[in-house]
């Protein structure tokens, strides 16, 4: 039986594919993986740990001009993490030096050969799911004690032209202290109307991060982590259900009116669409031409 048996297109990725990509961007794009303070961006030896980057990127914290001008730097750059209420002690905002890093990722679609769940995740990888391995590590830039020895509050609690200037302090540290973490997801993928447009969405629906105790601390960093995929990088990889076929669709511009794509459920001929199966994302469309 062919696969438009049943639809007007057929599409599928591999997980394989998509891991391949997933490696070519973290060394193309590594400040979508890569983020940190300037000071920290800037000095390697601070780094957790070293960036496998293609060399066309400059070696440098600082945007290149290369491809047309558009930058392109190793980390995204972002504010000191703040000591919280030290304002209200000194007569500035005192802040640390920090980097977080997105070591590996890797995706592994059902029936889920390409890695071991741990078993907070009920192994093995139910169907119709994805499983997402990741490793990340990050860390601190703690001052010395004899740094912290020699800092004194300012009493009179007034601000100076220096402060003015510099409304944020970072502490110096001579290295980061820094962890890893292995991070599991589990999900599923749905089609979700988008205003009239069609879109896959990605959704969560467990997470866990392997040996970190207490059981306090490891809920809490798991709910920042899930709501992290969930409403900030999840949201960026939804693919419209358009952009897939657009290709196909720009060689049909000569049909009359308007082509749609429609990802319709069809069981029990298509079970599921789109189909997590196979280690494979499946998609069966069918084409509708608007007036």
């Amino acid at each position: 039986m062919a696969f438009t048996d049943n639809s007007d297109l057929y599409g599928s990725v591999n997980e394989a594919g998509v891991n391949r990509v997933v490696r070519h961007i973290m060394r193309k794009r590594p400040s979508l993986f890569n983020y940190a303070t300037a000071a920290v961006a800037s000095n390697r030896a601070l780094w957790c740990v070293p960036v496998d980057f293609d060399s066309s990127i400059n070696d440098s914290f600082f945007a290149n001009k290369k491809n047309g001008g558009r930058p392109n730097p190793i980390f995204t750059i972002e504010d000191p993490l703040p000591v919280l209420g030290a304002r209200t002690s000194y007569s500035v905002q005192v802040g640390l030096n920090f980097c977080v890093q997105l070591v590996k990722a890797e995706l592994d679609l059902h029936p889920g050969r390409l890695f071991e769940l741990p078993p907070e995740l009920e192994p093995p990888l139910k169907e119709q799911r994805f499983a997402i391995r990741a490793s990340v590590c990050g860390g601190l830039g703690c001052p010395e004690k004899d740094f912290l020895d020699a800092v004194r509050p300012d009493q009179t609690n007034t601000t100076s032209l220096a402060a003015q200037r510099n409304p944020v302090v970072v502490l110096p540290s001579r290295k980061l202290n820094c962890f890893c973490l292995d991070l599991f997801v589990v999900g599923h993928v749905e089609v979700v109307l988008s205003g009239s447009e069609q879109r896959l969405l990605a959704k969560v629906d467990a997470l866990e991060i392997v040996d970190v105790k207490p059981e306090g601390l490891e809920s809490n960093i798991e709910c920042y982590l899930e709501l992290l995929l969930q409403l900030v990088i999840l949201p960026r990889v939804n693919t419209a259900a358009k952009e897939l076929v657009l290709d196909l669709l720009t060689t049909l511009n000569n049909l009359p009116g308007t082509i749609v794509p429609l990802i319709m459920p069809k069981p029990p001929a298509i079970p599921h669409n789109p189909a997590i199966e196979d280690d494979q994302l499946k998609l069966f469309v069918d084409l509708q031409v608007m007036p």
